[in-house]
């Protein structure tokens, strides 16, 4: 039975630190620098992990760690779902985050942290952004290097519509069972290549797994990256939602 993740974020449902040899890490939850094996400082890189917004957890702990100047409290933002009241983090900046909170529990409990490419179809140049998760996830990431970072092929929604490019399914693979979900989309200027055809087979309303030879073809990039509470559904809830993410599969 697959795990359903898309349908829970509130958004419509984003540079990692590679190990390198003879390097040694230092970090704390906001920064990485990178010294040689002789201690020399080396260039530092800001890193900033979503899974700490997460942590936390209400207002008063958004503001004590990066600063109540820092923090737009209501914001508006328009998804596929409708409008939403949302916090911001670093509004107005490449370091934006949205944040939603938990049903009843406004301000206290943050229940989705979500961060946006901004990418465009028109620039050659990729936005880049300070974010990731813990597991690696960034944006900008090519869809083959997060199979190569879950381990095994997963499950997304066809592309071009309000819910398109979502995650599905890890599919049991490493980065399941983390509370994390990432959204692709197409920036080529040419459908990346693929016929009108292929392009349609991996678009609208639909579920497929990452093996589809279209997709796999397109390659598309990862524009939104979200982590978020584990929802709390009872069993007969989670069945109804499966059977009906079931019929809109694509066999393999």
């Amino acid at each position: 039975m697959k795990k359903i993740i898309y349908g829970f974020l509130f958004s419509g449902m984003f540079l990692s630190c590679s190990e390198k040899k003879n390097t040694e890490t230092v970090q704390d939850s906001t920064q990485v620098v990178l010294k040689d094996s002789i201690g020399a400082s080396a260039q530092a890189t800001e890193v900033m992990y979503l899974e700490d917004v997460l942590q936390c957890s209400d207002l008063k702990g958004l503001e004590t760690k990066y600063g109540a100047e820092n923090v737009q409290k209501e914001a508006l933002v328009q998804t596929g779902d409708g409008d939403f009241k949302v916090t911001k983090l670093f509004p107005s900046t490449s370091k934006e985050v949205e944040i939603y909170w938990k049903d009843g529990e406004e301000y206290k409990k943050i229940q989705d942290a979500v961060v946006k490419g901004g990418f465009s179809k028109t620039s050659d140049v990729a936005p880049t952004s300070v974010w990731e998760s813990k597991e690696g996830l960034r944006l900008g990431m090519k869809m083959s290097e997060v199979i190569e970072l879950n381990g095994k092929n997963f499950t997304i929604t066809g592309l071009g519509w309000d819910l398109g490019g979502n995650i599905v399914s890890w599919e049991g693979g490493k980065l399941n069972n983390k509370n994390i979900s990432v959204r692709f989309n197409d920036y080529s200027n040419n459908q990346g290549g693929l016929s009108e055809t292929e392009y349609n087979s991996i678009s609208g309303d639909r579920e497929f797994d990452t093996q589809h030879p279209a997709i796999v073809k397109l390659n598309p990039t990862v524009d939104e990256l979200s982590v978020y509470l584990k929802p709390e559904i009872d069993a007969e809830l989670g069945k109804k939602m499966t059977k009906e993410v079931e019929k809109k599969q694509i066999p393999r």
